[in-house]
């Protein structure tokens, strides 16, 4: 049998058993899944995606500051700079907040998505593989049970906003991304789907409505 070079060093072993300590409790949103199978899931789409040892650590602790009450340091400490500042560009709340806590829904994500034509290439891979998971659990999820939309905070119509953002954006800082182009598919689903269907007035291209979702909410909160 050929001896053959390991394809990820101690450090990556060390990072995935802490990212099961540090998410024990956590379940995915309304489902009794645990939340560790979307953490392995974004590290191995980061890899297949060509992204370096490093950003799949990252990818595994992306929400350590957010829902595990790490901080930069703490993984810096751990991991080093670079992990550190990918998970950093990766939590969309201010670090510190947590929970009941954090800022409203619309605020953070307002923020990430201006943000992500700042970030690095390594920020884009993991956020990238982060949305792309996400958003294909919620299509599966969907087809099973189109009310499944009402577990997270923006509904349908607002995650439909925040997804093809996302991707609009990765398209031009993040080209001939495997991550990306499964939520693009995921994002196109979501817009023909017959539920968001519904929520689109007569003649109006479902793209462009879910474009225009912040200007409607803005526009709702003014009046």
């Amino acid at each position: 049998m050929t001896n053959k070079p390991p394809t990820h060093s101690e450090r990556y072993e060390e990072a995935l058993l802490w990212t099961a300590q540090l998410h024990r409790c956590q379940s995915r949103n309304g489902k009794p899944v645990p939340y560790i199978s979307h953490l392995i899931a974004v590290s191995g789409l980061v890899w297949e995606d060509g992204g370096t040892e490093d950003q799949a650590i990252a990818a595994l602790l992306h929400d350590a500051i957010e829902d595990a009450g790490q901080s930069h340091t703490s993984i810096a400490e751990r991991f080093g700079e670079e992990v550190a500042a990918i998970v950093r560009d990766c939590t969309d709340t201010a670090e510190g907040l947590s929970g009941a806590g954090k800022e409203p829904w619309l605020v953070r994500k307002t923020r990430y998505v201006a943000a992500l034509d700042h970030k690095s290439e390594g920020s884009l891979l993991v956020t990238a593989a982060d949305k792309a998971h996400n958003a294909r659990d919620m299509v599966l999820d969907a087809r099973r049970d189109p009310g499944s939309w009402d577990r997270f905070k923006a509904g349908l119509d607002g995650t439909a906003w925040y997804l093809l953002r996302i991707h609009q954006s990765l398209n031009q800082r993040l080209p001939g991304s495997r991550s990306n182009e499964l939520l693009g598919e995921a994002v196109n689903e979501i817009l023909s789907c017959e539920a968001y269907g519904r929520l689109v007035p007569h003649g109006v291209a479902p793209a462009a409505w879910a474009a225009g979702y912040l200007a409607r909410t803005q526009s709702d909160t003014q009046a």
